[in-house]
């Protein structure tokens, strides 16, 4: 199911959508706006699994573990994944 959402945008930005339309395979604004959103949450996602790496392996160096493995490092990498793509 689909939900309107109303959004105010600028003059300028809306030209600069409508261009980037027309010089695209985009066939409308609301597409536009709809892969931009997507690119947007990935990399918000992306931005999240960072720094639940970081944070994990920060947790390590605490404990006085020097470096993981690429075991481990695969292990975290994979739980973290697993975590922000509500697979746990």
């Amino acid at each position: 199911m689909n939900a309107m959402v109303n959004i105010r945008i600028g003059q300028k930005l809306l030209r600069e959508i409508d261009s980037a339309v027309r010089n695209s395979t985009y066939e409308s604004r609301t597409e536009f706006i709809r892969e931009a959103l997507r690119k947007m949450l990935d990399e918000h996602k992306k931005k999240r699994m960072i720094k639940s790496l970081r944070s994990r392996l920060g947790e390590g160096k605490r404990l006085g573990i020097k470096e993981p493995t690429p075991e481990e490092f695969e292990r975290i990498r994979e739980e973290v994944w697993e975590e922000l793509h509500g697979k746990h």
